[in-house]
């Protein structure tokens, strides 16, 4: 393989401030009957504006000073003022509103998140006209459909709801966030977004809402040892699927909050031989801690113990273990193979055994 030098690789998170570069538009092929124009008339008034604010004292003025952090992009999915956004848009802010078209403002509060899966609902209590936007499906998606964004970028006064278009370039790209704790099978598109679109819309060719854009990668030219130049990372973007945010969405808008299904266990990765030997555990997810009365405990899990399958499959590290129980719902047992190296009173076993027990997930607050 070809040494490449002076390359970087940049994932941006589409949350200004804004530092990077552009992208290079796609050259679209539409028929004579293109959707574009009519999904933004339609959509836009549903897609807003995320300014958010910090206050400080300046000691020098004897004053309280107010000032914007940054922006990005959120879309109404409720008609009692909810929008949909990234929890990465909203977890630092101090303070924060929306912003329409016409510069109007309204004061918004963050009413929950799941910071796994980047997925966060704000709301404004203040009456409004905006209508919320139509729920579509990600499953349906394929590989080839004509896709576009709205959103903010750059400069929420001067770039408001800007639309995008392209396709869909891939689906289920589970490894494309190194950051992320789990495998949410994302949406790659090559439509342009940059930053401020994350927390907008991604909609599909009826104008429903498909996805959140929250991530592109970007890159700039350089050369081999040869010589050679090169440029990376063209129209790479990926969004989170609709069918994985919603759900979620939901829940926050009914009860506050989301949780997950899980077998109340504390894990962390570790790296070791494929196979158990004595005095070395194997590479898995060993168990740190057990909660107390929770189905890891019935099931018979100890800490210390390490866990190297899930139904069967090798597991090596927490993404490979959610790519599995993410898919299953409360309620579902399945088996997991632990490599065990202490007894019940935490102490050393003469040798080591593997055990197989049966989990079955629960929902804990």
């Amino acid at each position: 393989m070809k040494k490449l030098t002076a390359m970087l690789m940049v994932l941006v998170l589409l949350t200004l401030p804004f530092a990077g570069a552009e992208t290079a538009t796609p050259s679209l092929i539409l028929s004579s009957a293109n959707p574009l124009p009519e999904i933004y008339e339609r959509v836009s008034p549903s897609v807003v504006s995320v300014v958010l604010t910090t206050t400080v004292w300046d000691a020098a003025t004897d004053s309280v000073k107010t000032t914007e952090q940054g922006g990005a992009s959120a879309v109404c999915v409720n008609g009692d003022g909810y929008f949909l956004t990234n929890y990465h848009v909203v977890k630092e802010a101090d303070e924060m509103e929306i912003r329409l078209a016409d510069d109007t403002a309204y004061e918004a509060y963050t009413v929950g998140f799941d910071e796994a899966t980047d997925v966060a609902v704000i709301r404004v209590e203040e009456k409004t006209d905006i209508r919320p936007v139509t729920i579509g499906k990600s499953s349906g998606l394929r590989v080839g459909d004509l896709i576009c964004t709205i959103g903010t970028p750059v400069n929420e006064r001067g770039m408001y709801n800007t639309l995008t278009a392209g396709y869909v370039s891939g689906l289920n790209r589970e490894d494309a966030d190194p950051e992320s704790t789990r495998a949410i099978g994302l949406i790659q598109i090559d439509a342009p977004i940059n930053p401020g679109n994350s927390g907008g819309a991604l909609l599909n060719a009826k104008g429903e809402l498909v996805g959140i854009p929250f991530m592109k990668y970007m890159g700039y030219a350089g050369r081999t040892e040869s010589g050679e130049e090169f440029v990376a990372y063209d129209g790479l973007a990926f969004a989170i699927p609709i069918d994985v945010a919603w759900p979620i969405a939901e829940s926050i808008i009914k009860t506050g909050v989301y949780n997950r299904p899980r077998f109340g266990v504390s894990v962390q990765a570790i790296d070791g031989p494929e196979e158990m030997l004595k005095n070395f555990p194997p590479a898995g997810l060993q168990v740190a801690e057990v909660e107390k009365n929770g189905s890891g405990a019935k099931a018979g899990l100890r800490a210390g113990d390490v866990i190297t399958h899930v139904n069967g499959a090798r597991i090596y590290d927490f993404r490979e273990y959610t790519k599995i129980i993410d898919k299953l719902p409360a309620g579902t047992s399945f088996e997991i193979t632990v490599a065990r190296y202490n007894d019940e009173k935490g102490e050393k076993l003469r040798k080591p055994i593997e055990v197989k027990l049966t989990v079955t997930l629960e929902m804990i607050d």
